[in-house]
């Protein structure tokens, strides 16, 4: 069971909106994403979340157009965004804070190229972590329980777990073949099975909600 009473995490800068009570959807990069005209309703939650590569250009209808904060790993895959959303979480895996210290920084301006970003501290990243009993969540998961326990009412949407697919919904045609056919290595580093499990299980309590 997961425990309970929930933990407390750091506050966010002012620049952020209050996030207590707001209702808000987490728009995951899965192929599930695609396929179903939600964009109006997407649009119309207090704040959208969205993850790493993410893109909606030209998918409004099925994905919507806001962004209100975005959040990434800083991984090396990360795309730099000419225009990035104006509020910008940065979710580093314990292993690698503890590691990096001070000089993550430096990482993480070369991969996002801006400064203005806001990076989860260590104590509430191994809050996280310790709270979902997995080693090294995705930044998926991080993103999820980061907004659950700041009390937000949460919709989730595209988010796959790489059960179906190893893709992600804006992948080009080889890219996906190349990541089914296993030679780029996906998720390797994560126990996506058990990070499905939780989520399941915190829907089945009612505490997250699929938007489909």
């Amino acid at each position: 069971m997961i425990d309970t009473p929930h933990p407390t995490l750091e506050s966010l800068p002012d620049r952020f909106p209050s996030l207590i009570g707001r209702s808000v959807v987490i728009v995951g990069n899965g192929p599930s994403a695609l396929g179903m005209q939600l964009g109006a309703r997407i649009d119309s939650f207090d704040l959208v979340i969205r993850i790493n590569n993410y893109t909606t250009r030209g998918l409004e209808p099925e994905l919507g157009s806001r962004t209100d904060i975005w959040v990434n790993g800083a991984n090396q895959g990360l795309k730099k965004r000419k225009d990035p959303p104006e509020l910008i979480l940065t979710m580093i895996p314990p292993v690698v804070l503890r590691e990096k210290g001070e000089a993550i920084h430096t990482r993480i301006q070369r991969r996002l190229g801006t400064d203005r970003y806001h990076l989860i501290p260590l104590e509430d990243m191994e809050t996280l972590e310790r709270f979902s009993g997995i080693e090294r969540p995705t930044t998926g998961l991080f993103t999820i329980l980061y907004f659950y326990l700041k009390g937000c009412d949460i919709s989730l949407h595209g988010f796959d777990f790489f059960v179906s697919s190893k893709g992600h919904y804006f992948d080009s045609r080889f890219k996906r073949w190349l990541k089914e056919s296993g030679i780029i290595k996906k998720a390797a580093k994560h126990q996506i099975l058990q990070e499905k499990q939780l989520v399941d299980r915190l829907m089945d309590e009612g505490r997250l909600r699929n938007l489909s």
